[in-house]
């Protein structure tokens, strides 16, 4: 694979671990994070420091963007804002030929409004979700999920493969995004699904703990299951993915149902339990929280 400038934009809790494969694969690194002090550890390792997101774009082969929110998502890649002006986003700034990789959960329809103005500026926009979370980012074992053109996700496939266990193009723009959010329905009902088994068990009479090393061998086995549960019953509830990360990513699931007039009760469970949550001042733990509502009696506020 050949040396390139890989830029990367927000070094948080996965995009600090995905960077730093890159980095070790012996790329040529270019960072910036809102909170510098969050890529300290990538630049004290060689990464090189810009002062804003187009600057980023500006000194790098392929640009990849790891953020929170849609909002940040287009500030970052358009600009017009008093953190990133416009005439400065990553849209504005990259150099021609740029391939620019959007890995945040985010809007397909975004995600499609920015390859559109990508091939304005003869760059190609690819959006690339992952799944795995904080585990996943640091063992370079994320799945990712990409939408855009074919021929762009080739070029910078290898990139991909540095980060990721498995790497899907699944479609034009938009394609990964929807995808993701398939994903985050999953694994949200899913979640309640392993906290009510808890919960039964516990209720029961029996260890929750020994409950779950035995179902999570059977048909009921799931990876929030085998890695989530362990830290909820242990009281771990530091962040691989934050509440209100997946509040989001539901929010985006729930608009995207609608427009598709498809009913989704289970999500819609979902998203109230984890609304609770958050009303808890939940919203910066890790997703696993939810199984401290069952050991409370918050439950009854929407149970019938």
């Amino acid at each position: 694979m050949p040396v390139l400038r890989v830029g990367f934009i927000g070094t948080g809790i996965m995009g600090r671990s995905m960077a730093g494969h890159l980095l070790a694969a012996g790329h040529s690194l270019h960072v910036f994070n809102r909170t510098q002090a969050k890529a300290e550890p990538l630049i004290e390792q060689g990464a090189l420091w810009h002062d804003a997101p187009g600057d980023v774009a500006a000194a790098s082969d392929v640009v990849i963007t790891m953020v929170g929110l849609p909002t940040d998502v287009e500030e970052v890649y358009f600009g017009g804002t008093a953190a990133v002006p416009t005439g400065q986003g990553v849209i504005d700034r990259a150099r021609d030929g740029a391939v620019l990789i959007d890995m945040t959960t985010s809007s397909p329809m975004l995600a499609e409004r920015i390859a559109a103005a990508a091939i304005t500026r003869r760059l190609a926009a690819l959006d690339a979700p992952v799944s795995g979370g904080d585990v996943g980012a640091r063992n370079a074992a994320l799945v990712i999920m990409a939408g855009g053109a074919r021929e762009a996700f080739a070029h910078v496939r290898p990139i991909l493969g540095l980060v990721g266990k498995s790497v899907t193009h699944l479609g034009p723009a938009g394609a990964g995004q929807r995808c993701k959010l398939a994903n985050q329905v999953a694994v949200a009902i899913g979640m309640v699904a392993w906290c009510e088994a808890l919960a039964h068990a516990k209720a029961g009479g029996l260890d929750p703990a020994a409950v779950q090393q035995v179902i999570a061998g059977g048909a009921a086995g799931s990876w929030g299951l085998s890695n989530l549960a362990p830290r909820a019953l242990a009281g771990d509830f530091a962040p691989g993915f934050m509440v209100k990360h997946l509040l989001k990513d539901l929010a985006i699931a729930r608009e995207c149902a609608a427009a598709t007039k498809i009913d989704l009760p289970g999500l819609a469970t979902a998203e109230s339990l984890f609304t609770i949550a958050a009303e808890h001042g939940w919203t910066d733990e890790g997703t696993q929280v939810l199984y401290r509502l069952y050991a409370g009696t918050d439950l009854e506020r929407i149970m019938p």
